[in-house]
């Protein structure tokens, strides 16, 4: 037998749960959150999440703001190909965590695409953000162990963490970062997308 672990066929993925996207942000500027009021968050055991759920509105955050409505027209347009009329960015908030925090696996509702862009991460030494497949069979099966994870078969996936980088993906895919920080503050903006003129197609 052939020690060669290269398939012989053309291989393709099949309905995939979804795309991560990462965009870099080249013009990425310090942004002050020191005065920022915070409070509990329901996945981790720090007073880590802003109380201002719409900070993109803040003037301090309208340049960024621009940028990331770029990102998400981007995901929308090139990526997904969606028809819609219009999007927003709903909700949007900061995160802190602290050495050590952590934030439960989770997912977004009332949403249709989430990001998260990094005020301040070490990819080297801050969590990961950890995405996590969704089990959707309600049946008995067999669970048969693989020699190696890959991307048709791993349960879990990390992408770094790092300053001046967005992510974009569906809302309904489980994220979280539950691997504790070891870099000092790990900050993040979170933001939820909403589209208008979805429902095209149902025009009669």
């Amino acid at each position: 037998m052939s020690d060669d672990q290269t398939p012989k066929g053309d291989v393709r993925p099949i309905f995939p749960a979804g795309a991560v996207v990462r965009y870099r942000n080249e013009d990425h500027k310090d942004i002050r959150i020191d005065d920022l009021e915070f409070s509990q968050n329901y996945g981790s055991l720090t007073e880590s999440t802003s109380q201002d759920r719409n900070i993109l509105k803040e003037d301090r955050f309208k340049a960024l703001g621009k940028y990331l409505e770029s990102c998400v027209k981007d995901y929308l347009d090139n990526v997904m190909g969606y028809e819609y009329e219009r999007f927003a960015i709903v909700h949007s908030w900061v995160n802190r965590a602290p050495e050590g925090g952590y934030q439960r696996m989770h997912f977004h509702g009332n949403s249709v695409v989430s990001g998260v862009y990094y005020l301040q991460a070490d990819p080297k030494q801050s969590a990961p953000l950890m995405f996590e497949k969704l089990e959707l069979n309600t049946s008995p099966y067999l669970a048969i162990a693989t020699k190696k994870q890959n991307i048709f078969t791993a349960n879990r996936i990390a992408y770094p963490s790092e300053t001046g980088i967005c992510y974009l993906f569906a809302s309904n895919l489980k994220h979280g970062y539950e691997t504790p920080s070891q870099g000092g503050e790990r900050i993040s903006l979170a933001f939820n997308v909403m589209l208008s003129g979805v429902g095209l197609f149902y025009k009669v």
